[in-house]
């Protein structure tokens, strides 16, 4: 079950997940009032533009931007036990990200004109990408400054920035959108990113002040390991958009865009919203696993924790989504989308699968082992493609969800022999356990849910029932609990 240790683990790990799971919440929040207004007062135009505009941010922004803000939370959070050690790799951090931050905005500058004529068709928007060349400075700075809030889990200071910064965003930007309408367009990006600046800063600076200059041959030494790592995380996020886009021209092609459509909305219900319960753990999973890297048996301890919290949390959602999912489709989109259930029966069993191997994935960025996290992560997103391209092909949008559920499954099993292979890891009896009947639980609902006989509805929402009395019980078990961790050799 779980030691005293574990027990404080637990709750931990829950009180994080609701925490900056919340902080994600309202951020979502904040960009439907915001989409919203601007596409009351600005119009289906207006809503283009600043997509182009954000779009062109965050392509060079994920080019330039040397993977610090993930990079550099494992080499903070390894030097957290050590204030001397700390101050130096936070520092560093801060020099690479000024680095990062101006190479965006010089390559900002210099294609200015070419971004202009070839996004809008003329001149007219370059100095639009002129100016927001120094959005490019600012977010890099703030990644570099939240990469310090986490990595020395300032969880709850990282949480009010991002609140502090959405909320105060919002109250900026609308101004400028109702009396100023296009031409406010790119000073509300500006202020939008020097808001959440602002605020970033205000906190990390609190809790790692600015230390003394550094030779620019120890900034280089010190840091070019973790600007080593954040490339090949960049090269694999890469890789996923560019497999993505090819799955989607596929569909595109196969069938057309109503059908892409459905997927799309499938994809983003499954992806974003669920996804936020795994993004939150995230913020609080990864500085603390990378603070015991070196130690294979705690490594162990802290990852099946970790999945079993995930899935304990994650299994009554999957189920209550089940139970609502018509009004959770009627309330996002429209009657029309109904079809989106073919796929998203089976992608949300899928999330179980992606919990666990998720958990996993993060040891090798926490060993800092970034040429095996990109082929582990190329394998993974490839074997995607080709089990959603094969399953459309023949089942639709139901063989899309069958392929995403089969593919996490198949990189959980490839994740569970890395780390029990190359890092000689251990996971507990009990972590094996819960992800047993969690998704042969999860299956078994979906199973009744496409079936067609008479009692198949009324079965599928029992178990949907007892799945979210069960998980909800096991977690209030483990958060009680005093007994020892049982770790399978």
């Amino acid at each position: 079950m779980a030691s005293t240790e574990s027990v404080s683990m637990y709750r931990r790990i829950v009180k994080a997940t609701g925490m900056l799971g919340g902080v994600q919440v309202f951020s979502i929040l904040c960009s439907i009032v915001r989409n919203k207004c601007i596409a009351m007062w600005l119009g289906p135009t207006g809503v283009a533009v600043i997509g182009l505009y954000n779009t062109t941010i965050e392509m060079i922004s994920s080019l330039t931007g040397l993977g610090l803000r993930q990079s550099a939370v494992r080499d903070i959070s390894k030097a957290s036990g050590d204030d001397t050690t700390l101050k130096l790799v936070v520092s560093v951090v801060r020099r690479w990200s000024w680095f990062a931050g101006l190479l965006g905005a010089v390559v900002m500058l210099t294609a200015a004109p070419i971004l202009s004529r070839f996004t809008f068709g003329d001149d007219a928007h370059l100095w639009g990408y002129v100016w927001l060349s120094c959005a490019l400075l600012f977010n890099a700075l703030m990644a570099g400054d939240q990469a310090v809030l986490q990595g020395t889990q300032r969880l709850r200071k990282l949480s009010v920035a991002g609140v502090a910064g959405n909320f105060t965003a919002l109250l900026l930007s609308l101004p400028l959108y109702y009396f100023y309408r296009f031409e406010g367009i790119v000073p509300s990006i500006l202020l939008s990113s020097v808001s959440t600046l602002f605020f970033v800063v205000l906190f990390s600076r609190k809790a790692v002040p600015v230390t003394e200059k550094m030779p620019i041959q120890e900034i280089w030494n010190r840091g070019k390991s973790m600007v080593t790592l954040g490339v090949y995380m960049t090269v694999s996020v890469f890789l996923a958009t560019l497999f993505n886009y090819l799955l989607i021209n596929f569909i595109h092609h196969t069938a057309g865009d109503v059908e892409l459509g459905y997927y799309q909305a499938g994809y983003t219900i499954v992806t974003r919203y669920v996804g936020v319960v795994l993004a939150a753990m995230a913020t609080e999973y990864y500085p603390r696993l990378a603070a015991v890297s070196d130690d294979s048996v705690e490594l162990g301890r802290q990852v099946s924790r970790q999945i079993e919290a995930a899935l304990l949390i994650l299994a009554p959602i999957v189920a209550l989504f089940f139970l609502l999912q018509d009004w959770v489709i009627q309330i996002l989109y429209t009657d029309a989308f109904m079809r989106v259930e073919e796929y998203f029966a089976w992608a949300m069993v899928g999330v179980l699968f992606k919990a666990a191997s998720w958990a996993m994935g993060f040891v090798l960025l926490a060993k800092g082992a970034g040429r095996l996290y990109l082929i582990t992560e190329f394998i993974s997103e490839f074997s995607g493609l080709i089990l959603s391209a094969t399953g459309y092909y023949f089942y639709g949008l139901e063989g899309i969800g069958v392929a995403y559920m089969l593919n996490f499954a198949l990189y959980g099993i490839l994740m569970w022999v890395v780390c029990r292979r190359v890092y000689k890891m251990r996971f507990a009896r009990e972590c094996y356990a819960v992800l047993g009947w969690t998704s042969v639980g999860c299956v078994a609902m979906t199973l009744l849910c496409r079936a067609e006989a008479d009692y198949a509805g009324a079965c599928a929402i029992a178990c949907a029932g007892i799945i979210v009395i069960v998980a909800l019980g096991m977690l209030k078990k483990r958060l009680t609990n005093k007994s020892e961790d049982n770790i399978k050799s």
